[in-house]
């Protein structure tokens, strides 16, 4: 698996994330392993959204001047989301802190104009995770799982008439587990090992009912 995480800050994104470098390291991984490889963006994007709070400049170090101000606006860091997404099209995007009052048209670019048109929410609370995929690439083997502020969900690759795998390689009966973590913040560190063993556990109970392999 390829995963590339990126962490949303203020301005242009620096050298070390340019575009071209993310995309010529997962080709070079993708040409170099035998093994199917898939590619996962995992985002922070920073409640509030579109219509939900209005500290995000607050979140900014060095502090924005007001003339930067409009960096923290959604709609200049909703711009910056679909441009990276856009550019590095991984199989599957994980976001933590969306705002389900306007999920729907904070990330409709994702659906509509990238065409991932599979998508799970979190069920509950003002800062959710989501998960998005490509259901012409990826198949949900099993209902979404929800945890302490994890979201599971299963897949398995989508594989041609001639027995291989979207991305040319040799199909495999594999599924792939994504657990989306939005861990607790604060001086709560005994929930946030908890969370995650929560959801490791839940990954291996899904593991055994499918009956497959991690």
């Amino acid at each position: 698996m390829v995963a590339i995480q990126h962490l949303l800050g203020g301005g242009n994104p620096p050298p070390s994330f340019a575009s071209s470098q993310l995309s010529a390291a997962a080709s070079a991984v993708s040409a170099a392993s035998p093994s199917p490889v898939i590619s996962l963006l995992s985002w922070n994007v920073l409640l509030p959204n579109s219509v939900d709070g209005w500290w995000t400049y607050k979140m900014y170090n060095p502090p924005l001047s007001p003339e930067q101000r409009y960096m923290a606006a959604w709609q200049y860091r909703q711009d910056l989301i679909q441009q990276r997404i856009s550019t590095t099209q991984p199989n599957i995007v994980c976001l933590q802190e969306v705002a389900p009052d306007s999920f729907e048209d904070d990330f409709r670019f994702l659906t509509e104009d990238l065409g991932y048109d599979g998508v799970a929410l979190f069920n509950k609370g003002r800062f959710r995770p989501a998960t998005f995929w490509k259901t012409s690439e990826l198949e949900l083997v099993a209902p979404p799982v929800h945890k302490d502020r994890t979201l599971l969900t299963a897949f398995r690759p989508i594989v041609t008439k001639e027995g291989e795998e979207k991305d040319g390689s040799t199909a495999t009966t594999r599924n792939l587990y994504v657990l989306n973590c939005h861990l607790q913040a604060g001086a709560q560190a005994p929930r946030r090992v908890r969370q995650i063993h929560e959801g490791m556990r839940a990954i291996m109970t899904l593991a055994r009912k499918l009956k497959g392999t991690s």
